[in-house]
């Protein structure tokens, strides 16, 4: 071991360490400076002449105690850290509560003695406690998380929240539970992450039911060789398609059903139980004491696995409708999802049931003299802008708002409802273009150029956000 080369190095990371932690106060600061001082009117714009909605408006910071800001504040600071409306709003209200409501965690993030990402979540985790005690259950909070991880130093919020107000935090969880969801996010080399949010209890029943199918598919040959972790991913897809799955656990269950006399539990079907309730009690089916063997009776029914299946599994499989284009370099590129090659797409459409629909011409879309656009053109304007057109915004274009990039002028005989001329966004971006406040151009359909109220310039297109200047 080279010592002289090793202190080297760690004096090198050390002191990048403690650059990132300055970095990371001194942007909190901006981020502060820049809501408190933000507005989106401009010298050319005069709100006594916008219709009373598009005037700009003021909303909470952050929590009780927090200063208002601009509703356009988010807006101008997404596309300048990289990320999107939503997160930026995140980050604004996080900033804020940290700044207003705990000066104890401020001041440590300022002196670098603690990790501004985790005092700014710590923050937005507390903004559901009184402002008076917010400080004081922040000061607990930072005297312990250095010890933990970073989802232990998250859970650590949820404890004393609990403990500094039981009230509250049921009511806090009474919203969570009013929050639960499932999204699908961006995708990654054909695959794509699923994230839900569900109550404890059916949490347990659905990673029940994935170790269940799991392991009938590790019984099959064909998987026998394949990791655990990859066969649940796999059960979780065949979850998609409810009959295959009771088809699946009928077959494994209830053999009786399928022709067979008896069930050998050497691969029976997991659960969260003791180890000591055996495979049969554990899965809750029947046994015969003389053998120790699941009994094949089908007056025996295992409760949500009961009943017949009628008809192929194969028809009652939802249909999903997806636009797939294919390119001459062997690549696929499969709309709101990914880029594949043509192998991978042949894998992931293999035992799919597959109905081809007309291809939509883009360029056989003729203007329209309407202001509000067809099924075909706004089909054709969610082609060309699968995400939303503004900077960062990872938004589905689909279901949001069309609005014409030159403003539509009815006294105007040349249709201007064209491709070229629209564009998908979500309420507060079209309110912010609609009243002047932020500017784009549309110098060839499926590319917008944004300029923001303080003069910065993106690019939007197929490739995503690019800064100007």
């Amino acid at each position: 071991m080279n010592k002289e080369l090793c202190i080297e190095a760690t004096t090198l990371l050390l002191n990048a360490v403690t650059q990132e932690k300055q970095a990371q106060a001194d942007q909190l600061r901006a981020i502060v400076s820049l809501a408190q001082n933000y507005t989106a009117t401009t010298d050319s714009i005069i709100n006594d002449e916008l219709l009373n909605e598009l005037v700009e408006q003021t909303t909470p910071g952050g929590s009780p105690g927090t200063a208002p800001i601009s509703e356009f504040a988010a807006m101008e600071l997404g596309p300048l850290l990289g990320c999107s409306p939503a997160r930026a709003r995140t980050v604004l209200f996080e900033t804020l509560n940290l700044y207003h409501r705990h000066p104890s965690l401020w001041a440590a993030v300022q002196d670098l003695t603690l990790e501004a990402h985790r005092a700014r979540k710590a923050a937005g985790k507390f903004g559901v406690v009184d402002q008076e005690v917010a400080d004081r259950v922040g000061m607990q909070w930072a005297a312990r998380q250095h010890r933990l991880s970073w989802q232990g130093a998250i859970d650590l919020c949820d404890k004393l929240i609990i403990a500094a107000d039981p009230v509250i935090a049921a009511k806090r969880e009474s919203r969570q539970l009013q929050d639960r969801n499932a999204r699908l996010w961006e995708p990654h080399e054909a695959t794509v992450n699923l994230t839900a949010k569900l109550d404890l209890l059916d949490g347990k029943y659905v990673n029940a039911t994935i170790t269940q199918l799991a392991v009938i598919l590790h019984a099959k040959p064909e998987y026998s060789r394949v990791a655990l972790d990859v066969l649940r991913s796999k059960a979780l897809g065949i979850m998609a398609h409810p009959a295959v799955a009771l088809a699946m656990l009928q077959a494994a269950l209830q053999p009786a059903m399928f022709g067979t006399t008896e069930y050998d539990h050497t691969h029976p079907a997991p659960h969260e139980g003791s180890e000591d309730d055996g495979p049969a009690m554990a899965s809750g089916l029947p046994v015969a004491p003389e053998t120790g063997r699941v009994t094949s009776d089908p007056a025996h029914c295992t409760g949500h696995t009961c009943g017949t299946i009628t008809i192929d599994p194969a028809r009652l499989q939802p249909k999903v409708q997806i636009y797939i284009h294919l390119h001459p370099d062997g690549t696929a590129t499969i709309e709101n999802t990914a880029s594949v090659a043509v192998k991978t797409l042949r894998e992931l459409l293999d035992g799919k049931q597959i109905r081809v629909t007309p291809v939509l011409d883009l360029n056989s879309i003729a203007p329209e003299h309407q202001y509000r656009p067809s099924r075909r053109m706004r089909e054709a304007a969610c082609l060309v802008f699968p995400k939303e057109a503004f900077p960062f915004s990872n938004r589905t274009s689909r279901g949001l708002d069309l609005d014409h990039t030159t403003a539509y002028q009815a006294a105007c005989r040349d249709p201007q409802t064209r491709i070229g001329n629209l564009g998908p966004f979500s309420r507060r971006p079209h309110r912010g273009k609609t009243a002047g406040f932020w500017t784009c151009q549309q110098p060839c359909p499926g590319q917008l150029i944004w300029t923001s109220p303080l003069g910065f310039r993106y690019t939007v297109d197929k490739n995503g956000t690019h800064r100007i200047q």
